[in-house]
């Protein structure tokens, strides 16, 4: 492959000065680069989807790749700082065998040399895609490239969203470059390639999630390969789930331990709800982002995955950020935990989730959140969120864009892209691209120095913006108790996110009976952990809450978290009073309605939380399990009408037991009430309610003429034999006519 210098330009004088004077004088970059533009084009044409990768060895350099359509059409920009972010030089990619680059990615080895990969392709001609990767391994003064990661193709597809890993363990595949991505046409496939070259040489692709797998359906799309702290490789990507003979969305995983040689089955990881468009037309797609913790600290080999996830409560639908992890190698994942702490019940999107762990094994995401725009919730900014802690808790919300987006700036003529015009004239019709403005962003980090890439429209077209600091001290995000809660505890637990180290920040906890803490009933001071159970017994009212953080070595410096209340309530709910259907009573309705008695919410002078309630209806006295025991569970009305149809003929036993949202629980009534079901009268062979002649002549029609079966077995069965014959037409005529026994057993 040819070697050509990517990009060489000389700068000013004066920034040059610049520059040298923060690389010598300074031991680091101390001043924060805060929303810088890289792209340097004047065109009003798009960029957008970007990632940035900051070098493990020398934190100066800094690379970053965006989708760049200054000339029209689809190509790659490259971004390089020298400085720490300081100061940049883009280019676009060059040298590849066709003219359109998009979906670029970028990745750095251990040993600080980078690797640009894009799609390489044609849009006049489907199927003319590749790979295409380049690498320096000289912080970008030389190039080698591009080399193409599919050797094997036969054009008739397009190789999309596709994504890289590089292990960088030091184990038995350290060095292996893994990509993934996803195979058009439809049916979709997962394909896989390596190399154990540094780039230069790929294995034959390999599918990682078949349509086979999905009974002839897509296998999916938006592919995240991962290497995890042992050498292990992972590909998820979001697909379709059936489970029960139901389909549903999610995340799916395959993994390999032999360096990406063999993988195993996929298997569903997430069930996660699908969210098409954020407000203002901005595409979201459910793409994941995901890292391991491939640290000598405390998290070794955890993997960690950040998804946008559909929410639909009183508000609308919206999107929230999902947080899982994994200690086991994949095997187990954790419950799903909320990372954008705007509040709950608002229709505010969350999405485009990046994410990093750092040298310290500080999770690190990174995400579009639309919550500075209230009503209309449309403009959007980019966040930032940490997790100290292994992914048990993320700490506030850091806003990191100082402007916010509006979606309606994105404007491009798209048809451009398909016929490789260049530029046209400021005065052509342009349309809104909303829906164009990538599907990722990017962050990466060297210790606490984080870099961060998104797409912006503060000039009223997309661009690619810039920000680097450190991370923040922030202050606590409470977690438990949730606000508002009633607990049955009189020891509560607490927790509230780790904002820094263990042995770098402590915490003072504050619970009092008064909002303004004005008095402070219990003071807690220096704690070292985000985790607190209380020594003592609170009293049976409401409290208020909250915490403050500070760093170890300067204990004035603190921050102040929200003010968060709830409501002890140890007091048992009480026992119902059960009114119908009542005690002994004969039913006529199968579905029969229940009504019972509530229970007083005053306990202790506090209103007590809400209850709700459990109602058994059996066969058997003692309630045991079996076909003929139903138990419908969280109603919260004092009547109830049973979906299930009960058979006739028979007694039930019907009780109710209370339960509140504090976790008390009340007893079962000592004497549950009974009642007899009887719908049919036992005679009554033709189902009209009535004994008489019509039910013989009913009979004698079944019996000898092959007329329709009685509405009721047990209905004709009128001596109780079990069975239905000429003697029950005998039976009912000297129960008629003859003063004979009524029918029934």
């Amino acid at each position: 492959m040819p070697y050509f210098k990517l990009f060489k330009r000389v700068l000013l004088f004066v920034l040059f000065v610049i520059s040298f004077f923060n690389l010598f004088f300074l031991s680091d970059i101390i001043a924060d680069v805060s929303d810088i533009k890289l792209n340097t084009d004047n065109t009003g044409e798009l960029q957008n989807e970007e990632m940035i990768w900051v070098s493990p060895t020398d934190s100066n350099i800094v690379m970053a790749v965006w989708r760049d359509f200054r000339l029209g059409y689809r190509k790659v920009a490259l971004g390089v700082s020298t400085d720490g972010g300081y100061t940049w030089v883009d280019s676009l990619l060059k040298g590849g065998v066709y003219i359109q680059y998009s979906d670029p990615a970028i990745w750095c080895d251990r040993f600080g040399n980078f690797y640009p990969l894009t799609m390489n392709f044609d849009w006049q001609s489907y199927g003319n895609c590749n790979l295409a990767l380049w690498k320096t391994t000289d912080n970008g003064n030389n190039w080698s490239g591009p080399f193409y990661a599919i050797h094997d193709t036969i054009h008739d597809y397009l190789e999309d969203k596709e994504f890289m890993t590089i292990d960088r363990t030091g184990g038995t595949y350290d060095g292996n470059i893994y990509i993934g991505w996803a195979r058009f046409p439809n049916p979709t496939r997962i394909m896989l390639v390596r190399s154990t070259d540094g780039g230069i040489n790929w294995s034959d692709t390999l599918v990682v999630g078949s349509p086979s797998e999905n009974e002839g359906h897509d296998a999916g799309q938006f592919t995240f390969p991962l290497v995890d702290a042992y050498g292990n490789v992972y590909v998820v990507w979001a697909g379709s789930v059936k489970i029960d003979g139901n389909w549903y969305y999610g995340q799916k995983m395959a993994k390999s331990t032999d360096g990406g040689q063999t993988f195993t089955p996929p298997k569903a990881i997430l069930l996660n709800n699908y969210v098409w468009q954020a407000p203002g037309g901005i595409n979201i797609y459910n793409m994941c982002a995901m890292d391991a913790d491939i640290t000598s600290g405390p998290y070794r080999g955890n993997i960690y995955l950040a998804v946008p996830d559909g929410v639909e409560d009183t508000a609308g639908y919206h999107s929230d950020i999902l947080f899982i992890k994994s200690t086991d190698g994949g095997d187990t994942w954790t419950a799903p935990l909320r990372i954008n702490d705007d509040p709950e019940g608002l229709p505010i999107h969350q999405f485009h989730p990046w994410m990093v762990v750092n040298q310290e094994g500080v999770i690190i995401i990174f995400f579009y959140d639309q919550r500075n725009n209230p009503p209309e919730y449309r403009k959007f900014d980019s966040y930032i969120t940490f997790s100290f802690d292994g992914g048990e808790t993320f700490t506030a919300n850091f806003r990191v864009s100082d402007v916010s987006s509006d979606p309606g700036y994105a404007f491009t003529n798209i048809a451009k892209d398909n016929l490789y015009q260049p530029a046209q004239p400021s005065s052509e019709t342009l349309s809104p691209l909303a829906g164009l403005l990538g599907e990722y962003i990017g962050v990466s980090a060297y210790y606490d120095r984080v870099h961060c890439v998104w797409t912006d429209t503060r000039e009223m077209n997309q661009d690619v913006y810039y920000s680097n600091f450190k991370i923040p001290f922030l202050e606590p995000r409470l977690y438990n108790p949730l606000n508002g809660i009633y607990v049955s505890e009189a020891q509560p637990n607490f927790l509230w996110s780790a904002c820094g180290f263990f042995d770098e920040i402590k915490y003072n906890l504050e619970i009092s009976t008064d909002s303004t803490f004005a008095t402070i009933d219990f003071l807690y001071s220096g704690l070292d952990t985000n985790f607190f159970t209380l020594p003592v017994y609170l009293n049976e009212t409401k409290y208020f809450w909250r915490v403050k953080d500070y760093p170890a070595a300067d204990t004035s410096n603190k921050k102040i978290s929200a003010i968060r209340s709830f409501v002890v309530d140890t007091t048992s709910p009480g026992c119902p009073v059960l009114i119908s259907p009542v005690d002994s009573s004969v039913l006529t309705d199968t579905m029969p309605p229940f009504t019972w008695s509530g229970v007083t919410l005053l306990k202790a002078g506090i209103t007590g939380s809400p209850v709700y309630y459990t109602l058994q209806v059996s066969s058997d006295s003692n309630f045991n399990p079996g076909p003929l025991l139903f138990e419908y569970t969280d109603i919260y009305t004092t009547s109830f009408d049973i979906p299930d149809v009960l058979l006739d003929y028979k007694t039930y036993h019907w009780r109710v037991k209370t339960k509140d949202t504090a976790g008390n629980e009340g007893a079962w009534q000592e004497h549950p009430f009974r009642f007899w079901l009887q719908v049919y009268k036992y005679g009554d062979a033709n189902g009209d309610n009535k004994v008489n002649v019509t039910d013989v002549v009913y009979l004698i029609n079944y019996l000898f003429k092959g007329g329709p079966l009685p509405v009721r077995s047990y209905a004709a069965d009128n001596n109780c034999d079990g069975k239905t014959s000429v003697s029950d037409v005998v039976y009912l005529i000297n129960y008629l006519f003859k003063g004979g026994p009524p029918p029934g057993c």
